[in-house]
């Protein structure tokens, strides 16, 4: 025969039935450290974010800041419009932290909304003019909007502000290297950021490339040479692969392209580096 229940145990059982997530929301500690914990999965913090905001108990200015942590987990998890409006929040409880803008702007980017990204980016730089971040970031969109000149700019601003960031030294000896307006190409410089990115990350094939091309650019061919060479031996087959396909769409290289290094694509790299071409300089 069924046994009734006491009236408090029917409502916790409603509770969990309806709401079976709130069974592991133990404590506003708990959903505290859930929340503010980068290595926990994007559902979890948002999860736990949504409990503090909800439970009525965070000071005004921690609405922003969970606000915040929310809508990066929103980025983590791919709901880039959810993002926003979190991210909105928190700037609205906090205008003045350049990071909710910064935030706000990578999901704008994963949208396609690089207007509204480099309103975000400018936003963040004018709070913040030490930001290497937001320097690195905006200089993607020039460069995307095809401005060289504003990208090399901020690429220099963000090297300057952090010198060990070998992704920003990379980007910026590439634009010096392959810089479509040719007049103004820097190769020296370029091999010396190149380098510097070396430095702190020797195993990085795209940083080979780019020696490669500041190599070609100033005029040592040698050197070009060896470093493509060793990109290829970095990135493995997938590498290979890809320089032959480039190579044959050039007209420089006429056999398989399976990612196998064999004399015609030696030949063929060598005769495109005495060209005085770089390897993938259209894509950037």
């Amino acid at each position: 025969m069924f046994r009734s229940l006491p009236i408090y145990a029917w409502a916790l059982m409603t509770v969990l039935l309806l709401s079976p997530n709130l069974s592991h929301a133990q404590s506003f500690q708990t959903q505290s450290r859930h929340c503010n914990n980068p290595d926990a999965s994007a559902e979890l913090r948002i999860e736990a974010c949504g409990w503090l905001i909800q439970s009525g108990e965070l000071p005004d200015k921690g609405y922003g800041i969970v606000y915040r942590l929310r809508g990066m987990a929103h980025i983590d998890a791919g709901n880039y419009e959810s993002a926003v409006k979190d991210l909105s929040e928190a700037i609205s409880y906090d205008p003045n932290r350049a990071s909710n803008y910064l935030e706000r702007a990578y999901a704008h980017s994963f949208r396609d909304y690089n207007g509204l990204a480099m309103d975000d980016y400018n936003q963040a730089i004018a709070i913040d003019p030490y930001n290497a971040e937001a320097y690195y970031y905006r200089a993607g969109l020039f460069t995307d909007k095809k401005l060289i000149d504003l990208a090399i700019l901020d690429y220099r601003a963000a090297v300057r502000l952090d010198p060990n960031d070998s992704y920003a030294l990379n980007s910026l000896a590439w634009l010096l290297a392959i810089n479509p307006d040719k007049t103004e190409r820097q190769g020296a410089e370029a091999i010396t950021f190149a380098k510097r990115a070396l430095d702190i990350n020797p195993d990085d094939f795209e940083v080979w490339d780019t020696l490669a091309a500041a190599y070609v650019e100033d005029g040592q061919d040698n050197e070009a040479f060896d470093a493509y060479l060793k990109a290829q031996d970095i990135g493995g087959q997938d590498r290979i692969e890809m320089d032959q396909v480039w190579l044959k769409e050039k007209g420089y290289y006429h056999g398989d392209t399976n990612g196998v290094r064999n004399e015609a694509s030696i030949s063929a790299l060598k005769e495109c580096i005495a060209s005085g071409c770089q390897l993938h300089s259209e894509l950037w």
